[in-house]
């Protein structure tokens, strides 16, 4: 049996390996892995008082391997402190201990006699002071890796066999080695130890002894296994350049990262190759063939750097070395051509059809269950894009016909040969139907608004970028947002299952990026109207207000994440301004700019004051324009409190200043210059301080308390009317 691996005192730093060894692991699991390995080790480690120097982690799809440089072997000494309970508990009034203290002393381990004391907010207390002795490294490596391990989080995971143990594929092996020696832990059924294996066709999957963490990549290189993905990387990219070199100088990879990522985690000893396809094939679009060869082939395209298109050969990696590669090639080309063979076919039998032929399809393809078909979501699309092209989208008087025509066939490639079915030609979807329009000589807008309408595609996707395409989007995402809402289909924790949160995302990114103006809450409720019929059982009400919460969340993590502005800020403006959110982020942007001067924070803290003392009895929403009517008609309470009775001198200050200010306040708002709004209230800072300094609210007065609370329940609705000022004011 190994010796603790501390028994080594030759250095107080080693190197120390782990490797997890498992059943091959999707692909597309393994960059996120990685991330959440290192970072949960260095957490782990610097909790447990570890230095360590030169950590990387490396990964194939067999094997994720994590490797330090220079680790301590020892825990450092570390004197603690150790509260105990406070002296009033401690010692009776004789100042003899109470057995509180004599258990807190023998907790600790010191005598009663050599506690010290010390002193918080809440008073003074024992404390113990004790020097904790470090512990070797291998003990608490075997401790911490395990948790490690099983702590890092995968998108999907499973069981097998009679364990209880959860990973993305069943465990195999593990080595984990600090210097020579092994750090000994367990992982439900598996052991550590310092047995890898190689690779499973160029070594037979045969046992592989690693004496220590240096010659780790050295053994599995002899044996198969390039374990660094970066040096894969390399060379999969000379390989392809080399090879497209000598078959044509002006040959050029059409570069994926994408696929790059998933192709190097596919594999632990990459050979590049290239295969070739008919030329017949480039009836096809450009697209249909480059997705062919990535979608289930995982191939790179091929290009030409003189002239656009495409060349007819392909580029691909094999896991293993070059032996019999002609043989692996000309099998590749089988498949592929294969592929491309039944592409060709769904294009050439797809044209057969006009898109008014596949429109008519789209009646018999349910939409979600109880919420009609798909057919019905395009006609409830052709009446929303006119609505939003007259509420904000457009440009023109007239609804554009390419608008109305785009929205009725958008959904068409759905139903064709090259889509349905789910082929791997799905992800075409839009781009297909661009095309089937465009071969049936639908004009060029048209054409454009189908393939873009599906634009941004993920988060940071391109934008549709045009009015009549962004329109389109819009009204598609509301339409989807409101229809799933009603279906129960809310996102929940880490659960959308129809992207809702990207819908709403994709809005605002296409509103703020054409600086649309548009009011949200109504074309909400153009969209509600629209699928609300069709839920007999569902609660539009609820729903309608659900939707509006989500969206607010939803823009207020954009504008703060993305865009960088005040979280403070966000946070005031949006409950009063969220239904425009190109206004609302510039109210935002204006109130930045003043939050932080004397007299705005005076006015902030005001508000906050204010409504402390309303105590909830403040204006509603619906009711703040009739209070900013009130003060440009002199001031004057909801329930028509005359503040002509206000007595003290601060208070009469305080409204005429308010008076005078509201005109102004009104006139900046309509003219757009939210600057000069927070300028106005700043103005109002100092006499609303000197108000809450010397007028006293709650008075006795039954008569002059109700128009104080009148009052203030106006100033409070005029503040409110612009931004939640409490969310910027200073802390209490």
């Amino acid at each position: 049996m190994s010796q603790p691996a501390n028994s080594q005192t030759t250095s107080s730093y080693l190197p120390f390996l782990l490797e997890i060894g498992s059943e091959e692991i999707p692909a597309r699991f393994i960059p996120g892995a990685m991330k959440e390995l290192r970072s949960r080790m260095e957490e782990e480690l610097k909790t447990a008082h570890l230095q360590a120097e030169g950590l990387t982690v490396m990964a194939t799809p067999r094997r994720m391997a994590l490797m330090i440089e220079r680790l301590s072997t020892r825990q450092p000494d570390r004197e603690v402190e150790i509260k105990g309970p406070p002296v009033s508990v401690a010692f009776d009034p004789d100042g003899k201990p109470t057995p509180a203290a004599e258990g807190f002393a023998r907790k600790a381990g010191i005598d009663l006699a050599d506690c010290g004391r010390g002193e918080d907010q809440r008073g003074e207390f024992l404390l113990a002071r004790k020097t904790e002795t470090g512990l070797p490294a291998a003990a608490v490596l075997a401790d911490l890796v395990p948790r490690v391990i099983l702590d890092v989080p995968y998108r999907k995971v499973m069981r097998w066999g009679d364990h209880d143990l959860e990973y993305p594929r069943p465990l195999q092996w593990m080595v984990s080695l600090l210097g020579t020696e092994i750090v000994p832990f367990q992982v439900d059924y598996l052991s550590s130890g310092r047995m890898s294996r190689g690779h499973r066709t160029l070594a037979g999957d045969r046992p592989l002894e690693i004496k220590d963490p240096g010659s780790y990549q050295g053994v599995l290189l002899e044996a198969g296994i390039m374990v660094d993905h970066r040096d894969r990387i390399e060379i999969i990219r000379t390989g392809f350049a080399r090879l497209l070199d000598s078959y044509d100088p002006d040959a050029r990879l059409l570069e994926d990262e994408e696929l790059l990522t998933e192709v190097v985690f596919l594999c632990e000893f990459p050979t590049p190759f290239l295969g070739s396809y008919s030329e017949d094939y480039f009836a096809l679009p450009a697209e249909v063939i480059t997705t062919a060869l990535k979608a289930h082939q995982r191939y790179f395209s091929v290009g030409s750097a003189k002239a656009d298109g495409l060349m007819p050969r392909f580029a691909a990696v094999r896991d293993g070395g070059p032996d019999h590669l002609e043989n692996v090639t000309r099998g590749n080309e089988r498949v592929l051509n294969a592929r491309l063979a039944d592409a060709l076919f769904y294009w050439t039998f797809d044209q057969k059809k006009s898109p008014d032929d596949f429109r008519g399809m789209l009646d018999d393809v349910t939409w979600l269950k109880g919420f009609g078909s798909v057919g019905d979501k395009t006609r409830r699309l052709e009446t929303l894009v006119s609505w939003l092209w007259g509420h904000g989208l457009g440009d023109t008087e007239e609804v554009p016909a390419a608008l109305v025509r785009a929205a009725g066939i958008c959904k068409s490639d759905l139903v064709s040969e090259m889509i349905r079915d789910g082929k791997e030609f799905t992800k075409l979807e839009g781009f297909i139907g661009a095309s089937y329009a465009a071969e049936a000589g639908e004009p060029e807008e048209v054409c454009r608004a189908i393939e873009r309408h599906y634009y941004p595609r993920s988060a940071a996707g391109d934008l549709p970028g045009d009015r009549i395409s962004s329109s389109l989007s819009v009204a598609d995402r509301l339409d989807n947002v409101a229809g799933c809402w009603l279906a129960g289909f809310a996102p929940t924790g880490a659960k959308d299952p129809y992207a809702l949160r990207r819908h709403v995302l994709a809005i605002l990114r296409i509103i703020l990026d054409l600086e649309l103006r548009i009011d949200l809450e109504a074309a909400l409720a153009q969209a509600m109207a629209q699928v609300g019929p069709l839920s007999a059982d569902g609660d539009a009400e609820g729903a309608r207000g659900e939707i509006h919460d989500f969206v607010r969340t939803r823009m207020a993590g954009y504008f703060t994440e993305n865009l960088g502005c005040s979280p403070e800020a966000v946070r005031a403006v949006l409950p009063v301004r969220w239904r425009d959110p190109l206004d609302a982020l510039t109210w935002i942007n204006a109130l930045a700019g003043y939050r932080d001067r004397e007299d705005f924070q005076l006015l902030a803290t005001g508000f906050k004051r204010c409504r402390n003392i309303l105590k909830g009895d403040i204006l509603p929403v619906d009711g703040l324009d009739q209070c900013l009517d009130r003060w440009l008609a002199g001031g004057r309470g909801s329930s028509v409190e005359d503040f002509g009775d206000l007595q003290e001198s601060a208070e009469q200050d305080l409204r005429d200043q308010v008076v005078n200010a509201a005109p102004r306040l009104d006139q900046a708002e309509k003219t757009g210059d939210y600057a000069q709004v927070f300028a106005v209230f700043s103005g109002l800072g100092p006499a609303i301080d000197i108000f809450f300094d010397t007028v006293r609210v709650n008075v006795e007065d039954e008569a002059l308390r109700k128009v104080r609370i009148g009052f203030l329940r106006e100033i409070h609705g005029l503040f409110a009317r612009f931004a939640d000022f409490s969310q910027v004011a200073p802390l209490d």
